[in-house]
C-alpha cells in the first residue's frame, strides 16, 4: 500500500530520515552494520510475522504482550476492513520504526525490572519488495538474573510485637529470591496496609530504595516508614434519607466498635454487610477527620444510608437456563424487606415456565393441549423467610416452603419441600451452606416403556426424604455474567435417610431413600491477551450417589439425580437427553462432565451497526464431553460422549444472549461403525443441535 502523489513530499523526507536512523539503531544492537535500505521511502510495509527466540525462562507471550508493533491480521479480515465495512474487519498493521524502537525499549525495561541486567537483545528486519511486507526476528538472551541479597525495613521499632509479626510473615520480597521491581511496590503496599489496619492511618513511606552491588549484581532493598499516631474507631453517626432506622440493626452489622484499633478492612467489610441486608439502596461508611486531642486519638465514623421501599410487588418475565434448557415464563413476586422488624426478609413467588420451547411441537400443543409430549413445563409456588443476623453478622438463616409441579416428556413430578438453611461467610470469597430438606416427591409415569418405575421411584410412586447437605463455595471470578479471569469452585456432600431411620418411617409409612452423594464443580477463566478479548474457559463437573443400606433399595429421588445434555452441559444432546445406560429421563447416580471454550471478541475496535454495539459480539468454539451412569462402578471411558461446535454471544446488561450449534463428534449410544462423526454422513445424520440461552454456558 503506497501513499498518493498528492501528499506532501516533506512527509517522505522526514519519514526517510527517521526510518534510516532508527533501523540503523535496531541493527546496531546486534553489533552488525546497518545495511543499505532496500526499499523506497514512500512504501509502507505490512508486518507479516514477528518471531521470538528466547534463551531463558521467560515465556514468549510475555514479550509479545509488550509490543505495540503487531502482526497484520489474516487477509480475510483486512479485506473486509478495506473493501466491505471497517467494523466487520481488522485494519492491516504496518511497520513504524519509531514504535518498534519503543517496543525494544520496553523489553529492555521489563528485563531490567526483573533482574536481567545483562540481557542481550538482537533484532533483524527482513523486507520483501514484492509483497511490501516485513518479517521481524527478535532474539533475547537473558543471562544471569540478580537476586535479592538483603531486605531492611526502617522506622518500625516502636510497633507492637503482634504487628511486627504480621509484617515479617508472608513477605513478598525475600532474601535469596529473584529480584522483581514490581514486588518491591507490592511489598511497600502490603506493609502500609498492615499499618493502616492496625491503627496507623497517618503512616507514610519515607523511602523505598533499591541498591545494586556492581561486584555481585545482587540487590539490597530498603524501606523507610514514619508511623505517626495510632488511632481507634471513634463515635458512630447514622444518617438515613428516610428518617430513623433501627440503630441496633445497623450497629450489629458492623465488624468494629468504638474504642477498637482502627482497621480499614473492617470498615470495608462492615459496608458490605450493610449493603447485603437488602434494606438499603446503598450504604456508605465514611471515616471523618481524626481527633488527636483524645487519648487514644480517634477517628469518628459516619454511616450514610439510602433506604429502599420495604414492600414491593413485582411481575416477572422469566428467561433462564434451568435444567440446562432454554426456559421462558412469567411470574409474580411479593417482598417485605423488614417483616416484623429486625431486617427480616419475607418473600413469596409464583412462577410458570415453558422448557425447551425451541423443541415444542406447536401444532401438537394446539390439538393435544397439556398432554402434548413435547410440551415441557414447570409451575412453582415458594415462600421464603431470611433472618440476616443469626448469632453473628457473618451467619444468616433461611426457611423456605415450596411446591413444584413439573411436566417432563414421560412423567409428571409433584414435589413439596420444606428447607431450613444456614449460610456463613468464612472469608471474603468463601461461603458455606448447610441445608436440611424435607421432601415429599410424587411421580406419575406416563410411559413405562421409556422410564422404569423400579429404577426411577422404587416400588411406590411416592417418597418422603430427609436430606442434609453441606456445600463449600469459593468465587474469585471478576464478573458475575461474563467472567474473563479467575475461578469458581464448589463442592458438596449430601446425606439422606439418617433422621427418618432414627425416628422410624416418617410420613405415614412412605418409603425414603438412604444414600450419600458427593459432587463438585470447578470453572476457570484465563485471558489469552492483556486486552481480555480472547478468553479460555474451562469447566469440570462430577459426582456420584450411593445407597448405603442394603435392606433399603428405595432409589435416589429424581430431584437429586444427575442429568446430562443441554445448553450448559454436552451441547450435542438435548436437555436430559444423554445417558450411558438406561433412559436419560431417569437420570443417573454418577456424572462426569467437562467443557472447553475459546471466547473471542469479534469486533474489539467497537462501533455500531443497526444500533447494536459491535464490541458486544463474541464468537465461541467449544468441545464438551461427559455422560451419566446408573452407578459409579459402571463408568467406562468408551461411554464418554463428545460434542463440538461454535456459537455467538451478544452482551447485554442482564448477561449475554447465547446461540450455539453443537455436533455429536462421538456418540457412545450409536452402533459400532457409526459412533464417530466421520463414520456418518455429514449434514445428513451428524445430529447437530441448536441451543439458545441467556448467560454464558458456564
Amino acid at each position: 500500500m503506497t501513499r498518493t502523489h498528492h501528499q506532501n513530499i516533506a512527509w517522505y523526507t522526514l519519514r526517510l530520515i527517521t526510518y534510516v536512523a532508527v533501523v540503523c539503531l535496531c541493527f546496531s544492537r546486534t553489533g552488525i552494520a546497518a545495511p543499505t535500505l532496500p526499499v523506497p521511502p514512500a512504501v509502507l510495509y505490512e508486518v507479516q510475522k514477528i518471531t521470538f527466540h528466547v534463551d531463558g525462562d521467560i515465556g514468549e507471550d510475555v514479550f509479545r504482550n509488550l509490543l505495540q508493533t503487531q502482526e497484520s491480521p489474516a487477509h480475510f479480515w483486512t479485506y473486509m476492513y478495506e473493501h466491505v465495512y471497517q467494523k466487520f474487519g481488522a485494519k492491516p498493521e504496518y511497520f513504524d520504526p519509531i514504535i518498534f524502537d519503543g517496543d525494544i525499549s520496553r523489553i529492555e525495561m521489563y528485563l531490567n525490572e526483573h533482574g536481567y541486567f545483562h540481557a542481550v537483545i538482537d533484532t533483524a528486519l527482513h523486507f520483501s519488495l514484492s509483497s511490501q511486507s516485513v518479517s521481524i526476528d527478535i532474539a533475547i538472551k537473558e543471562n544471569r538474573r540478580s537476586l535479592v541479597d538483603t531486605v531492611r525495613i526502617m522506622g518500625l521499632d516502636s510497633l507492637p510485637e503482634d504487628v511486627l509479626q504480621k509484617i515479617y510473615t508472608d513477605r513478598v520480597v525475600k532474601e535469596h529470591t529473584p529480584f522483581v521491581q514490581d514486588d518491591v511496590e507490592k511489598e511497600r503496599a502490603r506493609i502500609y496496609r498492615i499499618l493502616v489496619n492496625n491503627g496507623y492511618t497517618a503512616a507514610t513511606v519515607d523511602s523505598a530504595s533499591i541498591l545494586r552491588y556492581l561486584s555481585t549484581d545482587d540487590i539490597t532493598v530498603i524501606f523507610g516508614f514514619h508511623l505517626g499516631k495510632r488511632y481507634v474507631f471513634g463515635p458512630i453517626e447514622i444518617h438515613s434519607d428516610k428518617g430513623e432506622v433501627q440503630r441496633d440493626i445497623v450497629l450489629r452489622q458492623l465488624d468494629f466498635q468504638p474504642g477498637e484499633i482502627y482497621n480499614e478492612d473492617k470498615k470495608t467489610g462492615s459496608e458490605q454487610n450493610l449493603n447485603g441486608l437488602g434494606l438499603f439502596e446503598s450504604a456508605k461508611i465514611e471515616a471523618r477527620t481524626p481527633i488527636d486531642t483524645t487519648n487514644p486519638p480517634e477517628i469518628p465514623m459516619r454511616i450514610v444510608l439510602r433506604s429502599r421501599d420495604l414492600q414491593e410487588i413485582s411481575p416477572e418475565l422469566l428467561v433462564d437456563n434451568e435444567n440446562e434448557a432454554f426456559n421462558t415464563g412469567v411470574g409474580i413476586g411479593y417482598s417485605n424487606r423488614n417483616f416484623y422488624g429486625d431486617a427480616r426478609n419475607f418473600s413469596t413467588r409464583l412462577q410458570f415456565r415453558l422448557q425447551s420451547i425451541q423443541d415444542l411441537n406447536w401444532s401438537g400443543a394446539v390439538h393435544n393441549g397439556f398432554n402434548e409430549p413435547s410440551l415441557l413445563a414447570r409451575a412453582s409456588l415458594q415462600m421464603q423467610m431470611i433472618q440476616p443476623y443469626f448469632f453473628s453478622n457473618k451467619l444468616n438463616a433461611n426457611w423456605t416452603v415450596s411446591g413444584e409441579y413439573e411436566k417432563q416428556k414421560y412423567y409428571l413430578l409433584n414435589t413439596i419441600r420444606n428447607r431450613i438453611g444456614l449460610t456463613n461467610r468464612f472469608a471474603t470469597y468463601t461461603l458455606g451452606f448447610l441445608d436440611w430438606n424435607l421432601e415429599r416427591v410424587a411421580v406419575d409415569i406416563k410411559d413405562t416403556t421409556q422410564v422404569s418405575p423400579a429404577l426411577f421411584t422404587g416400588t411406590r410412586q411416592k417418597q418422603f426424604n430427609s436430606i442434609l447437605t453441606f456445600t463449600l463455595q469459593r468465587d474469585k471470578t471478576n464478573d458475575v455474567f461474563s467472567p474473563t479471569e479467575g475461578f469458581f469452585h464448589t463442592g458438596s456432600i449430601e446425606e439422606a435417610g439418617v433422621i427418618p431411620s432414627l425416628l422410624g418411617s416418617l410420613g405415614g409409612g412412605l418409603p425414603y431413600a438412604q444414600y450419600y452423594k458427593l459432587s463438585f464443580l470447578a470453572r476457570h477463566y484465563f485471558p489469552a491477551n492483556k486486552q481480555h478479548t480472547f478468553i479460555w474457559a474451562l469447566k469440570l463437573r462430577g459426582g456420584f450417589a450411593k445407597l448405603y443400606d442394603r435392606s433399603n433399595q428405595t432409589p435416589v429421588p429424581p430431584t437429586r439425580k444427575f442429568y446430562a445434555g443441554g445448553s450448559g452441559s454436552v451441547r450435542g444432546w438435548k436437555s436430559r437427553g444423554l445417558s450411558a445406560n438406561g433412559s436419560p429421563d431417569e437420570g443417573g447416580n454418577a456424572l462426569i462432565e467437562g467443557n472447553i471454550e475459546t471466547r473471542i471478541n469479534l469486533f474489539p475496535n467497537g462501533g455500531s451497526f443497526l444500533k447494536m454495539n459491535l464490541q458486544s459480539f463474541w464468537g465461541v468454539l467449544f468441545i464438551d464431553y461427559g455422560n451419566i451412569w446408573s452407578d459409579a462402578s459402571l463408568i467406562r471411558p468408551r461411554d464418554i460422549a463428545i460434542a463440538a461446535g461454535a456459537g455467538l454471544r451478544y452482551e447485554t446488561f442482564v448477561g449475554p444472549l447465547r446461540f450455539d450449534v453443537g455436533l455429536r463428534m462421538y456418540d457412545p449410544n450409536e452402533v459400532a461403525g457409526r459412533q464417530w462423526i466421520f463414520e456418518r454422513k455429514f449434514f445428513y445424520d451428524t445430529f447437530s443441535l441448536i441451543n439458545f440461552g441467556i448467560g454464558q454456558a458456564f
